[in-house]
C-alpha cells in the first residue's frame, strides 16, 4: 500500500510542476509542453513494474498483483494526460498569440 501512495505522490508532484508553468497573470505567457513532464512521470510505471517483478520473484503475490495493476492504471492515466496536456498547451499558446505574442500560427511541436 505504501508503494502505491508514494507512486501517486510522485505523479501528483509531477503534474503540479507542469501545471504551475501555466499560472501567470501575464496574458502573453504560455506554459510548457507536457512532453518532458510525462517523461519524468514515466518513472512511476517503470518502478511499479520492477517492484512487481521483484515481488513475484520473492513470492509476495499481493504486492506483485497490486503493482501490476498500478502499472496498467498509471499507463492509462499517462495516455489520457498526454492528450489533455497537449490540448491545454495548444490553447495556452493560442491565447498568448491572441494577446500579442508574435507567433507563426501553430504552437511549437510537443514531444
Amino acid at each position: 500500500m505504501a508503494l502505491a501512495v508514494i507512486e501517486l505522490v510522485v505523479l501528483a508532484l509531477t503534474g503540479l510542476a507542469w501545471a504551475s508553468t501555466y499560472w501567470s497573470w501575464d496574458p502573453q505567457h504560455y506554459g510548457e509542453p507536457p512532453g518532458p513532464y510525462l517523461e519524468k512521470a514515466a518513472v512511476v510505471p517503470i518502478a511499479a513494474l520492477l517492484a512487481s517483478v521483484v515481488a513475484g520473484i520473492r513470492r509476495v503475490r499481493s504486492v506483485a498483483v497490486g503493482q501490476a495493476v498500478m502499472v496498467i492504471v498509471v499507463c492509462g492515466f499517462l495516455l489520457g494526460a498526454k492528450a489533455a496536456g497537449e490540448r491545454a498547451y495548444e490553447d495556452s499558446y493560442r491565447d498568448a498569440c491572441n494577446a500579442g505574442v508574435i507567433c507563426d500560427g501553430d504552437p511549437p511541436r510537443t514531444r
